[in-house]
């Protein structure tokens, strides 16, 4: 993907999408852990949803903060991933019923894997837009009223 915006554009969408994405990785992080058999992504969209809306306020535009929010707010599903390897180390019998096993894990790993980040990027930029509508780019006038 190229990104032919200037490096100080750059370095905002960054340091939004890092910022949000990781606010975002926190709930989904608990939200495995308090259920232990359910990951939610809803903070992914939630946090995306913040970060368009706070980058379009600030700069007039949202476009790549939700897809790099959503990514960064992903990354719990490694975890899941490594709980999934973890178990499969104790698989056991003949040979080829093992590789046999593995290369389903494996497949499923990274077919869960796609998928989760995947989902997770669709969640974020689906908030970044949504919350890039629900605001305006004009920063409020100096002499506006709160009437």
């Amino acid at each position: 993907m190229n990104d032919h915006s200037p490096p100080s554009e750059r370095s905002w969408r960054r340091r939004y999408s890092l910022v949000g994405g990781l606010v975002a990785a926190v709930f989904v992080s608990w939200s495995y852990l308090d259920g232990r058999s359910a990951m939610s992504l809803t903070a992914v969209f939630f946090a995306g949803l913040v970060v368009g809306a706070v980058a379009k306020r600030r700069h007039g535009t949202a476009t790549g903060v939700g897809v790099r929010t959503g990514l960064v707010g992903g990354l719990p599903i490694l975890w899941v991933l490594f709980d999934v390897l973890a178990f499969a180390t104790g698989l056991s019998g003949p040979t080829w019923f093992v590789g046999a096993g593995w290369l389903m894990v494996l497949g499923g790993v990274a077919t869960v894997g796609l998928l989760g980040f995947g989902l997770s990027a669709l969640l974020g930029e689906a908030g970044a837009r949504v919350g890039a509508a629900l605001t305006t780019s004009d920063p409020p006038s100096p002499t506006a009223t709160n009437e």
